[in-house]
């Protein structure tokens, strides 16, 4: 539901006119003049807002917001691993994502659930192949995602804020990574940033079909994580993941600008 103490995006913020330059793979079956609920295109995003360094204790943090999405991201370490472990050549990457209880229309339980520790697991992943573990050998790097509201594509917004929490903690990383969600539908719609409803709502025009999250680095272009649900044809899911992809670049422009502009900040104070 919307912020009813926010009437416009926070000042900084990205417009999504700024990011809704028309990809470069067409999709036939998209209607291109169809309109969503919330009055965008079908590949346009949602208004992009962040701010790093809000977590005093944290050695790096970032509070980021696409739309009514809304999240923060914490790292800690490098630190010593204490417990006894085989010694290790490279660090260890650890992360915990959390759905606030109130984030959600269902209230979510304080310990996480099954679905909390698989999407711990893809951040993780994505983000161990893009840390310089060899520079901190028997460390570790902890990273906490919480969400404070989720209006849809969360899985992807956490992707890119762990990555930003990362360079804010002086973390050496290969590139910035930036994710994206994409939802086809069976009546062959295909919708870029989805809303909740779009996301996960049964809702009877648009039934079934495919979920994409992709994240990629847009420097080295080279793709991080990719995580597919549901079914599609082979042809589609190409169509898919490039229009993902090509997002994914036009949305770095805009983290890169923010990240810029808000580290510029904290060293002005």
């Amino acid at each position: 539901m919307p912020d009813p103490k926010r009437n416009c995006v926070p000042e900084g913020a990205i417009e999504p006119p700024l990011l809704q330059k028309e990809t470069l793979v067409p999709l036939n079956s998209v209607d291109k003049n169809k309109l969503r609920a919330d009055g965008r295109k079908w590949n346009e995003l949602r208004a992009l807002y962040m701010k790093v360094g809000i977590i005093t204790k944290a050695q790096g943090s970032v509070y980021i917001e696409m739309g009514n999405t809304k999240l923060t991201a914490a790292v800690y370490g490098p630190k010593e691993i204490l417990r006894r472990e085989e010694f290790s050549l490279k660090g260890k990457v650890t992360c915990e994502f959390k759905y606030m209880p109130f984030a959600r229309a269902h209230y979510c339980e304080p310990r996480q659930d099954f679905e909390e520790k698989m999407i711990s697991k893809c951040i993780c992943e994505a983000m161990e192949g893009v840390i310089l573990l060899e520079r901190f050998p028997k460390a570790q790097v902890e990273i906490s995602v919480q969400v404070i509201q989720d209006d849809g594509s969360a899985l992807a917004l956490a992707l890119t804020a762990a990555s930003v929490a990362l360079i804010n903690a002086n973390i050496e990383v290969k590139d910035l990574v930036v994710g994206t969600t994409l939802r086809f539908f069976e009546n062959s719609d295909v919708l870029v940033d989805p809303t909740a409803e779009e996301e996960y709502g049964p809702f009877s025009k648009y039934t079934g079909g495919a979920g994409f999250h992709l994240a990629v680095l847009p420097s080295l272009s080279q793709i991080s994580y990719l995580k597919q649900t549901g079914k599609i044809e082979q042809t589609q899911a190409k169509d898919c993941i490039e229009t993902c992809w090509e997002t994914s670049l036009r949305l770095a422009t805009g983290v890169k600008n923010l990240l810029q502009g808000s580290i510029e900040e904290n060293v002005q104070r």
